[in-house]
């Protein structure tokens, strides 16, 4: 953006205190004000945009995404993950973790470094990579999902330490420490029933790190035990875990009675039926729901063979799977079609959307003082939306994303 300011005006803004007609002023990349309209004069090298009733959201912080355009954050290349970055921008997501499936622990690290590369270094108009979202090694080989179970391990070593009685414990693995001692990871996913798992959650809450439960066939109280150890969020709600059974709650029960944990949502109709959206959503409430993509590379793409990690995935009419199989293999999701979804099935209005997609993901990752909400002080991320919720314009850190990167969703 070449102007030295830029007033939105005219648009119907979803901000903090609700829906309100008030322009937005961006300077420098952030968000100068937000004042009531009318006419007033633009300086020389400022820009003045009107939305003509158009709608203009926070831009949306998308936790889960493993890729997009032909690439994906499994990789050693810092520029395959800008390029899945820029990618997303395209469809209003200005902040993400760049996610990784289970992998050979050298292969994640690769990964890792690559992350933090592209982090260190963000390009003007494309999603901010935030950091790192680990999505296994520590996870339960009864609910792989589309994983390769075979990478899974369990967070502790072979030697264990006696304290006497239930407090005893086991020193995580070389294989855990190398992760957690990464720069670059902001949250990692496990299965808290694994031995060492509420070790590993204590650690890494204590170094920073959100801690989410996944691919799980943990119980009621081996779920409440990672929520007294800091874990804090549930991965892809519903997908990957025990069932709920009204005698046996498990981890999907912990989730919708627990106020502790917020839980993440792949509202694409696929992953989890509206009518379980619209559940999570009455238990949840929009300040613990989180929209989330589980993108892979072949979002955005037409239908063919592509990768997850290391696996082979084919897409049908925009589903994923395992070939051979009905295991669903990530999504090919955008957050602008998430959004849009939400009202559509999930029966929550714009604003809650906009909150499950920006401002509770931004709380959740301790960035709420940066992202994800439309105030004073604020990076100026911003999507503008038509009266039909289609996407129109892109602002990530006060520049617009360019129009030839966006996609039909």
């Amino acid at each position: 953006m070449s102007a030295a300011s830029l007033t939105l005006s005219g648009g119907r803004v979803v901000t903090p205190d609700g829906v309100r007609w008030v322009d937005v002023v961006v300077r420098a990349g952030r968000i100068a004000e937000l004042r009531e309209p009318g006419p007033r004069p633009v300086s020389p090298d400022g820009e003045r945009i009107e939305l003509d009733g158009q709608w203009l959201l926070p831009g949306f912080v998308d936790l889960h995404v493993h890729g997009g355009d032909g690439a994906q954050f499994n990789t050693d290349d810092p520029a395959e993950v800008q390029r899945a970055a820029a990618f997303h921008a395209g469809h209003g997501t200005t902040a993400l973790l760049a996610t990784t499936v289970a992998a050979p622990v050298n292969e994640l690290l690769s990964a890792l470094d690559a992350i933090g590369a592209a982090s260190a270094a963000p390009r003007p108009g494309a999603a901010e990579v935030l950091g790192a979202h680990l999505e296994g090694p520590f996870l339960s080989a009864i609910r792989p999902g589309a994983m390769e179970a075979a990478h899974f391990m369990a967070p502790v070593g072979e030697s264990r330490i006696d304290v006497g009685g239930a407090g005893a414990i086991a020193p995580l693995s070389h294989a855990a420490e190398r992760l957690l001692g990464h720069s670059a990871p902001r949250s990692i996913s496990l299965a808290p029933e694994l031995p060492g798992a509420l070790e590993l959650t204590r650690r890494a809450v204590a170094r920073g790190l959100l801690v989410s439960l996944a691919h799980s066939d943990a119980d009621y109280g081996q779920a409440v035990a990672a929520i007294e150890a800091g874990a804090r969020a549930v991965t892809h709600a519903f997908n990957a875990m025990r069932p709920l059974h009204h005698r046996d709650p498990g981890l999907l029960g912990a989730a919708l009675d627990r106020d502790e944990l917020t839980c993440e949502v792949i509202c694409d109709g696929v992953h989890v039926d509206p009518a379980a959206v619209r559940l999570l959503m009455r238990c949840k409430g929009a300040a613990r729901t989180v929209l989330v993509t589980d993108a892979i590379e072949a979002t955005g793409l037409p239908d063919g063979d592509y990768r997850l990690g290391d696996r082979a995935i084919r897409v049908r009419t925009g589903r994923a799977t395992l070939p051979g199989s009905a295991t669903i293999a990530g999504a090919t999701l955008t957050m602008d079609a998430a959004v849009r979804n939400a009202v559509a099935f999930g029966g929550v209005t714009l604003a809650d959307a906009a909150r499950m997609a920006a401002t509770t993901p931004a709380e959740l990752l301790g960035i709420g003082d940066r992202k994800g909400s439309i105030a004073p002080g604020r990076d100026a991320d911003l999507v503008v939306l038509d009266r039909d919720l289609a996407l129109t314009r892109v602002l990530a850190r006060g520049a617009w994303v360019d129009a030839a990167a966006r996609v039909a969703s």
